[in-house]
């Protein structure tokens, strides 16, 4: 069953080809990859690897920064591989690497199990509002169009999706390969943004600026208030009138894309 698995895997995916002669591998090792559940079928979506697990857990780092070091019902939720019903109303379940939550102190969950309006997960638990997508050997299509899926869920207020392309065989100064790296971020009712922040450019071997933290050209900025959205529905729901602090609802999640850059090439 997981040979087959595997052959299909390998017919529908582009796996990061590693420079030859860098890296040796146990002939024992197995691979990890990430599925959707459909009614009992699995698919496919990526594989696991070292970068991707440490790029999902530096995003649920910078997402939980606002909490500070409450760690007992804080406002805001961080969760990894958070099963939700797919947007298209297909029945599959699918999961995002990142999936950031109001709390219920704010946002409770909804009445009415379901897409909605408001939506649940499929566990009854509100809806994650912001949600990012980390793709290794997952194709750039694939990768975009679930961003794309996840948008077209109203409550989904913004999709982070962070591709990592293939190893280049030229090294950094500090003998590291070198790696394409992209960020594009979706929001409700505004145009995607767009980052290159790996070392290289596309298609060439020319340096990014992204070479230092701080600098806001390659810094990812998404409203917390985009984490409480939570509209009156006449008839249906009638959302909670408490809200954080203003200080807490009004500030921005933060995210800096060099970090991300020189995680991933700590642990490729």
């Amino acid at each position: 069953m997981f040979h087959n698995l595997k052959r299909k895997f390998d017919e529908k995916f582009k796996i990061p080809k590693l420079p030859k002669g860098s890296i040796g591998f146990d002939d024992n090792e197995s691979s990890g990859y990430k599925f959707e559940y459909n009614n009992g079928e699995v698919s496919i979506v990526d594989m696991s690897s070292r970068e991707h697990a440490a790029t999902a857990s530096l995003l649920q780092r910078y997402f939980n920064l606002p909490n500070g070091n409450n760690v007992w019902n804080p406002a805001i939720d961080v969760c990894g591989d958070a099963f939700h019903f797919s947007p298209a109303g297909n029945g599959v379940k699918i999961a995002a690497d990142v999936a950031v939550y109001p709390a219920k102190s704010y946002v409770p969950d909804p009445p009415i199990p379901g897409l909605g309006p408001p939506p649940c997960d499929t566990r009854g638990h509100s809806h994650a509002r912001i949600i990012c997508e980390v793709a290794v050997g997952q194709n750039v299509a694939y990768w975009k169009n679930k961003c794309a899926l996840w948008m077209t869920q109203p409550y989904v207020r913004c999709v982070l999706g962070i591709k990592l392309y293939e190893l280049r065989t030229t090294r950094d100064p500090l003998g590291r390969f070198n790696r394409r790296m992209k960020a594009k971020l979706w929001r409700q009712g505004m145009a995607p943004q767009k980052w290159e922040f790996g070392t290289v450019q596309k298609c060439s071997n020319i340096p990014t600026g992204c070479v230092a933290l701080g600098n806001p050209v390659y810094q990812v900025t998404i409203p917390i208030s985009d984490l409480f959205y939570d509209p009156q529905i006449p008839g249906v729901y009638t959302p909670l009138v408490t809200f954080p602090h203003p200080a807490f609802m009004y500030g921005n999640f933060t995210i800096d894309l060099y970090n991300i850059q020189q995680k991933v090439l700590e642990n490729q």
